[in-house]
């Protein structure tokens, strides 16, 4: 799960939605209907790796060993995820259960092509919500649940030592309460950023048109998370009125532009094209931090990064955004017994140990998080740095909230109705409180309300 496959997702909603249209109930490829104890197979679909798709490979077969009744057809689909899974839909051949993003699977589940697994959680002694990371059931509404996180994804600070130890900077903090402020990160990026001369960006002379190293990524797709440090969010609560001329929104937005059009320290969008991948980017010192889901550890770890992780800086708090997306059932499932079976299995986390020691997923059960002998078996390195438990493992149990984006309803609409206009922030063209009041008249119509547990 990263950064691409959710803006694949993002620029082909609308495609999809008009596939969708018309469409009725699917039905599920199947082996063998079950009848007299015969063998069911279900369809499973999912995206990722190399390494993703073996371990969750693996995951099947443990499922299929426990379970010699059901068969499991793991689907995967490595591109273009989103369209090919609408074109199962519209030709009948719906999987039985899918990894799929979150505002796809709520927008399906408007149009019923979604399974509310309510009724099958409500009559299971195996699994209940509170025993999850808040955010793990993905409600439509108080009496529709349509699917659990398999995986967490919240942020934190990557970075690599070595590039610190050799501008004589001190390491992030790991802990929560001693998180930097805003100033004191920006203050750090500046003497990170590096031109090619080899003055950093406190320094006079520095030339911020020939930087070797710039001081932190910033990932300024996921722009909506970083109002969380600041309690706010580009919506109200109930969803229906916008909040995008709020001055805490645009300050937090200016602040999060400022680190390119200001002070340097972080390459622009248009800059950021010219990288490499966040991992060797660290590891060949082209950017010394990355603001980035803890599942670039993976990658840090193969390449053998000498990285760990930081806490995030604060503005009113340092809170985490929880991403991660969702498992579903289709509605047209022939076994949706066995498909809830599975669906469990993979959300458990022992489904997927492997994907989680390795660094790429982190768990949703809360015991994953305060059982120390768990925490032993799988926060371990290369994928797990030093920092991790305080910087990640505590702020996603304790100081975080789900991505906005995920139940603010039409979110797709809104977002690629705001997103011209913050390009022209990024690219310094214009100021976060000009942009957006700019484009508020256009993004209110669309204001539909939000998805919600109450």
């Amino acid at each position: 799960m990263n950064i691409k496959k959710i803006i694949t997702s993002i620029l082909s909603t609308t495609l999809i939605t008009s596939m969708l249209v018309g469409c009725g109930n699917s039905a599920s490829t199947v082996a063998n209907e079950k009848a007299n104890g015969e063998i069911v197979t279900l369809t499973y679909t999912t995206w990722g790796s190399t390494n993703e798709v073996e371990a969750q490979t693996k995951a099947v077969k443990e499922f299929e060993k426990n379970n010699p009744n059901i068969k499991v057809k793991l689907q995967h689909i490595p591109t273009d995820y989103d369209t090919k899974l609408a074109t199962m839909v519209a030709g009948n051949t719906a999987p039985d259960v899918a990894l799929m993003f979150k505002t796809t699977a709520l927008s399906w589940a408007d149009e019923g092509k979604i399974k509310n697994i309510s009724p099958l959680l409500e009559k299971d002694n195996e699994i209940k919500e509170d025993t999850y990371i808040d955010g793990s059931f993905i409600h439509a509404d108080k009496d529709s649940i349509i699917g659990i996180t398999p995986c967490q994804e919240v942020f934190g600070l990557y970075y690599n030592v070595d590039a610190f130890k050799e501008a004589g900077v001190e390491l992030p903090p790991a802990k929560s309460s001693n998180a930097w402020t805003w100033d004191q990160f920006v203050e750090v990026c500046k003497k990170l950023t590096i031109d090619q001369s080899g003055k950093n960006a406190t320094e006079e002379g520095f030339d911020p048109e020939n930087i070797k190293q710039y001081g932190i990524n910033m990932p300024s797709v996921y722009w909506q998370t970083f109002l969380n440090l600041n309690d706010v969010k580009y919506v109200s609560d109930d969803g229906m009125k916008s909040n995008l001329t709020n001055p805490t929104v645009t300050d937090t937005v200016q602040k999060l532009a400022d680190l390119c059009v200001k002070y340097h320290v972080a390459p622009s969008p248009a800059q950021s094209k010219t990288l490499p991948a966040p991992a060797i980017a660290l590891q060949s010192k082209k950017i010394a931090m990355d603001w980035d889901g803890q599942w670039v550890q993976l990658d840090l770890a193969n390449a053998k990064v000498n990285y760990d992780v930081g806490v995030l800086p604060k503005m009113k708090n340092n809170k985490t955004t929880l991403f991660g997306e969702v498992m579903c059932m289709f509605n047209s499932t022939k076994h949706p017994e066995e498909a809830w079976k599975f669906l469990k299995w993979m959300s458990s986390g022992e489904g997927t140990k492997d994907l989680i020691t390795s660094g790429l997923w982190l768990p949703t059960v809360k015991s994953w998080y305060t059982d120390q002998d768990k925490i032993k078996e799988w926060v371990i390195k290369p994928g797990h740095p030093d920092g991790f438990k305080d910087a990640i493992l505590e702020q996603a149990l304790n100081n975080s909230v789900p991505d906005c984006n995920y139940y603010i309803k039409n979110s797709v609409k809104i977002g690629s109705i705001i997103g011209p206009a913050l390009d022209q922030v990024w690219s310094g063209e214009k100021t976060a409180k000009e942009a957006l009041a700019e484009v508020e008249p256009d993004v209110i119509p669309e204001l539909k309300g939000v998805y919600t547990n109450k």
